[in-house]
């Protein structure tokens, strides 16, 4: 009877999310849609050239700073429909807060300003994209660099929960990891707090904190709010998917380890040592993930042969 009611129950949270996804997709039209043209001038000073990507409340540019004559990357949040004075003034109070923040794998912004009530980012561009790469390209990633994208990311991680109070960064995926010209993976787009996400969500109809397939159980439940084990949950489904192609729960998430699935095995020729790892990080108890210190740690150890 139990296992009946289980199933039972698992169909209904496949569907919700199925649900929610459509909702998505029908509340988020702007998403699909472009709200810059190539060749216009932000702020007096950079010129758009190629977009890079766009999100529920911000696009990525390629952008020509005409001034200094070099290629940035500029992030324009709530495009085309910009902020009220609270919201820039959030904004402009919460990121004051992380501009000083200096860490090899954290991708720091330059410069921080609104245009058009629409505030913006200023960050190095990194011509050779992000983590998606492996994803898009149907290429699985191999056991070295699986091992570095993993000590690289729980370094800013562990750099960013070191923080009193700690940042959260609460939407760790492979469009958040880019890679620097010198094989560095850094984390963006921290520092957007809760805060800052609810300012935009009620702007540009953004239905989540964060993508749901990166999502780990206790962001369903009662007390949705992030953790910092939350971020470890969110980089184990990472890795996972830049292993094996897909995240754990697919687009469902941590909603679907909640009521009861199993973790998904790892497949691939990868180690067990790193399979356990990837196995801990995604953890249906946030006591049972290890923290991102421990992490760094040992994925130090390995690289180092240890």
């Amino acid at each position: 009877m139990f296992k009946k009611l289980l199933a039972v129950l698992l169909v209904f949270l496949v569907l919700f999310s199925s649900l929610l996804t459509v909702l998505a997709t029908e509340n988020g039209n702007n998403k699909n849609k472009v709200m810059f043209e190539q060749g216009l001038l932000i702020a007096d000073r950079y010129k758009l050239i190629t977009l890079l990507g766009r999100g529920g409340f911000s696009e990525v540019w390629l952008a020509e700073d005409v001034l200094a004559n070099i290629k940035i990357a500029i992030k324009i949040y709530a495009p085309g429909v910009g902020l009220d004075d609270a919201g820039i003034s959030l904004f402009t109070q919460e990121f004051s807060l992380v501009f000083d923040m200096n860490h090899t794998n954290l991708l720091h912004p330059t410069h921080f300003d609104c245009w058009q009530r629409m505030p913006f980012l200023i960050l190095p561009y990194c011509q050779n994209g992000s983590a998606f790469k492996y994803v898009s390209s149907n290429t699985p990633m191999p056991e070295e660099e699986a091992w570095k994208v993993l000590h690289d990311v729980a370094a800013g991680l562990a750099y960013l929960h070191g923080k009193i109070p700690p940042i959260i960064h609460q939407d760790i995926k492979p469009d958040n990891i880019l890679i620097s010209d010198e094989g560095r993976y850094m984390i963006t787009d921290f520092g957007i707090s809760a805060r800052i996400r609810s300012t935009l969500n009620r702007k540009t109809a953004e239905m989540s904190g964060g993508a749901l397939a990166y999502m780990g159980p206790e962001r369903f439940g009662q007390n949705p709010q992030p953790i910092m084990a939350s971020d470890i949950w969110s980089l184990g489904a990472m890795m996972y998917e830049l292993m094996t192609g897909n995240p754990p729960y697919g687009n469902h998430g941590g909603m679907l380890q909640k009521n009861g699935a199993d973790i998904p095995l790892v497949e691939g020729e990868y180690s067990q040592r790193l399979k356990d790892l990837i196995y801990r990080c995604v953890a249906l108890n946030a006591w049972d993930r290890p923290t991102a210190e421990q992490i760094e740690r040992e994925t130090s150890a390995y690289l180092m042969g240890i």
